[in-house]
């Protein structure tokens, strides 16, 4: 694929894609200041989000192209989300409070296909509806790769990349990665293969800084992991995920992570990082660019 994009085939092209697009106003802002700066190439917008309609509003006014969906079936444990699918109550998939479960292994043991289907759906919909023209879909805190019981629901996702033309977040290095066990792995290597047969396109990998723990990493040492992780990047296409956010009392209110989501932002501010991208001569990419090739063939 990299040579179909016009790049060498041992040359390492870094997408920098901000989840959560849509997760706070602070967020919003902060997403919509890297565009300005050419800092991220991407971003994943959380539809069920409460500031996700003003994400899509300031991304059309700002002409901001490059925003894939973040498909989101659980809520977080501070911050509750309803299904965007309306029709009819999705059973399956929420709690008796009507909002989605916030546990990922509940999720896998009791969704109705179907209804997962529907709701993903919806979430692309919805953004279509609202003047997003998506790049891509991958999969907000890993809710439909099956990584807590083994049922997944990548492929109704990759249905709906093949009906909208869209490539999906499933790195094909998934495949060797120690942390998984063998029936993962070959439930990995099936979708995979899977998604080829359907001509989906897929990264080779995915790269992301060590997020939400106690205590707080310092500044200084997460910028040394970083550029560690960017002098490391193999030839082929990586993701690296990030969650930049501006420090606000909304995303207080939301997550105990909110340090580690403004040091992530100013990271991707920060002129070192970005001369270190140039002097390794990293080639920036957009899941916007594999989607239209994906279209293309």
């Amino acid at each position: 694929m990299i040579q179909k994009l016009g790049f060498k085939a041992n040359d390492r092209l870094l997408i920098i894609n901000a989840d959560d697009f849509g997760i706070t106003k602070g967020t919003n802002e902060a997403i919509v200041n890297l565009f300005r700066e050419n800092s991220i190439t991407s971003t994943s917008i959380m539809i069920p989000c409460s500031d996700s309609n003003e994400a899509m509003e300031i991304s059309n006014q700002n002409g901001i192209k490059n925003i894939g969906i973040h498909l989101t079936l659980t809520s977080g444990e501070w911050n509750p989300y309803t299904p965007v699918f309306n029709t009819r109550t999705l059973n399956s998939l929420v709690a008796a409070n009507g909002y989605f479960h916030t546990d990922v292994t509940l999720l896998e043991r009791n969704a109705d296909e179907d209804e997962v289907r529907m709701e993903m759906e919806a979430q692309i919909q919805s953004a279509i509806l609202q003047g997003i023209d998506p790049t891509h879909l991958d999969s907000h805190a890993g809710s439909i790769m099956g990584l807590f019981t083994g049922r997944d629901f990548l492929e109704p996702a990759l249905d709906l990349c093949e009906k909208y033309r869209l490539p999906f977040n499933l790195p094909e290095r998934i495949v060797e990665q120690p942390l998984f066990n063998t029936e993962q792995l070959n439930l990995f290597q099936k979708r995979i293969t899977s998604a080829k047969e359907r001509k989906i396109c897929l990264i080779d990998d995915i790269i992301s800084l060590p997020y939400c723990f106690n205590p707080i990493i310092e500044y200084s040492k997460i910028k040394k992991q970083l550029t560690e992780l960017l002098k490391s990047l193999k030839p082929g296409i990586t993701q690296l995920t990030i969650h930049p956010s501006k420090i606000t009392d909304q995303l207080i209110t939301i997550t105990s992570c909110y340090k580690e989501r403004e040091m992530e932002y100013r990271l991707l501010k920060d002129m070192d990082i970005k001369r270190l991208i140039h002097n390794e001569q990293i080639k920036l990419l957009s899941w916007r660019d594999i989607r239209d090739l994906q279209r293309s063939m």
